[in-house]
């Protein structure tokens, strides 16, 4: 069985203004890819812009061309590891639940975050994270050496042990947001 996925893979996926090619994902992760390889389940750094979508919020659309058999659900849990919801797939395309076409242009929309001025002007980089199962909130807080309390200002009323759904860690240091990616890549299809 193949544990390792390459970023020829990874990388159609999230192709944005500033994601063109495979090097330029390895340039935030050098730690973590080697000869274009990632492990599944392993988080990796994928820079995207912070737009704002339909004057209502903060966000990224990527476009997907669907495969065959391809539903929301499938689009949003495995192509987009969790990054994007079935609501979000639905409301910004027009396809049925089950009735997706091959090849058919779909607009994968993933939230993303400007901070708040009112918790911290220090940050100004905020990934989106997509919750697993056996999160919590001061693990999360120790793997992003920050302050829990922080992370939970960031992120008011979330449950970082519910397993599902994003939050936002704060950084620094970059120009425009960025994501954390979870491989979870059904390895079946691939």
């Amino acid at each position: 069985m193949n544990t390792r996925m390459s970023l020829d893979v990874i990388t159609p996926l999230m192709k944005s203004s500033v994601v063109s090619n495979s090097d330029d994902i390895i340039s935030y992760n050098k730690d973590k890819i080697f000869n274009k390889n990632v492990f599944y389940f392993d988080r990796i750094n994928i820079p995207f812009p912070c737009d704002c979508i339909s004057d209502e919020f903060l966000g990224h659309v990527f476009e997907y061309s669907a495969a065959e058999g391809d539903t929301y659900d499938s689009i949003a849990k495995v192509e987009y590891a969790d990054l994007t919801t079935v609501e979000l797939l639905r409301r910004f395309n027009s396809y049925g639940q089950n009735g997706i076409p091959k090849n058919a242009k779909v607009n994968v929309t993933v939230n993303c975050s400007c901070g708040n001025s009112q918790v911290s002007q220090d940050y100004g980089l905020f990934i989106t994270y997509p919750l697993r199962p056996g999160n919590n909130l001061h693990d999360i807080a120790n793997e992003a050496h920050l302050d829990a309390q922080l992370l939970q200002n960031y992120n008011p009323g979330v449950n970082f042990s519910k397993e599902s759904g994003i939050v936002f860690i704060p950084g620094r240091g970059m120009l425009f947001s960025y994501i954390m990616l979870v491989m979870y890549f059904d390895i079946d299809k691939i």
